[in-house]
């Protein structure tokens, strides 16, 4: 039985609550009722569970393969105020119990009226984003063995030749004549992508998020929390800034700019924008890589069975912080 399958049977509500329970008993702190909210999709399933005398703490079952539980406690462990508080793991069955970091900055701004990138915290957020990911740096290689995806600079020709086969052969498999042209057009921009990865594999690699924006950040005690490292893996630093931007874009492109400015704060060096560039459009490999690794989970179709492709395509684009055009 995989994962989503256990996840779906009777048996594993028992089998989570056993453990979290067991985890609360140790803290001295015990569950007060069932779920008030809860998501499975094929590549996680999540639980909020209310606490006996008030508060919530936060189940989280991954997929096989992810390196979330491990990720999740090296950042615990190296810039503990930037993420939520690990209260028990387990590696094996992939299990994480978090502390709770408050809502989300996107929800607030949606309850507030007020557009999510534009919002002055998150503009903070993206600071100690930067330095975060100077704090974790030195734990990349660690991470990388222990299974965090590899889209390094180095790494990406062979991400997306691997990628390209694979979509591919979806494409011959379902008759998608057009899928197949597109990717027939993708296949040309390979010497691209070789060139642009060996002129910027000088930087040395750190954790990208992979899926930055708002409703993946919480503030607490005024600091960013970010949350949600399942789509994490290794790449140069600036390839976090794909998502963020994008969707500042959205609302200006001053605030897409904002939010570059506030990341470069955080940077000990010069931020070059040529490079940050550079590095967004093949960002866009990694980003397609996520999506292929995170549909193959799945057991039957998806809306999101377009993303890979769509985000694979965009490496035809000379402008990858451009907002979406379909």
């Amino acid at each position: 039985m995989n994962r989503l399958d256990y996840w779906r049977s009777d048996a594993f509500l028992p089998d989570a609550f056993a453990w979290v329970d067991a985890a609360l008993a140790s803290a001295g702190q015990r569950r007060d009722a069932d779920p008030t909210w809860s998501r499975v999709r094929p590549w996680g399933l999540v639980l909020a569970l209310p606490l006996a005398g008030g508060g919530t703490v936060w189940f989280k079952a991954t997929p096989e393969g992810s390196a979330e539980p491990i990720l999740h406690q090296t950042l615990d462990a190296e810039c503990p105020e930037h993420v939520a508080p690990v209260l028990a793991a387990d590696l094996e069955r992939g299990w994480l119990l978090l502390a709770d970091a408050g809502a989300s900055l996107g929800d607030d701004s949606e309850a507030e009226g007020v557009e999510p990138c534009s919002e002055p915290r998150f503009r903070a957020a993206m600071t100690s984003y930067a330095v975060l990911q100077e704090e974790v740096r030195h734990r990349v290689d660690e991470l990388v063995g222990q299974g965090l995806p590899d889209a390094r600079p180095q790494a990406l020709p062979g991400v997306f030749d691997r990628l390209l086969e694979k979509l591919s052969r979806r494409a011959r498999d379902t008759g998608d004549d057009d899928a197949t042209a597109l990717l027939a057009r993708i296949s040309t921009s390979r010497p691209l992508v070789v060139d642009l990865a060996a002129s910027c594999a000088d930087r040395p690699g750190s954790v990208d998020h992979n899926d930055l924006h708002p409703w993946n950040v919480a503030a607490s005690e005024g600091q960013a929390v970010f949350l949600d490292w399942g789509d994490a893996m290794a790449a140069h630093p600036y390839a976090s800034l794909l998502v963020p931007v994008r969707i500042g874009n959205t609302e200006s492109r001053a605030t897409g700019e904002a939010l570059i400015a506030a990341y470069a704060h955080g940077r000990d060096e010069f931020v070059d924008p040529a490079e940050v560039l550079t590095v967004a459009r093949l960002a866009t490999i990694g980003r397609a890589w996520t999506w292929e690794r995170s549909l193959a989970l799945s057991t039957g179709p998806s809306e999101h069975d377009d993303a890979p492709l769509k985000w694979f395509s965009r490496i035809l684009d000379p402008d990858p912080f451009a907002a979406d055009r379909d």
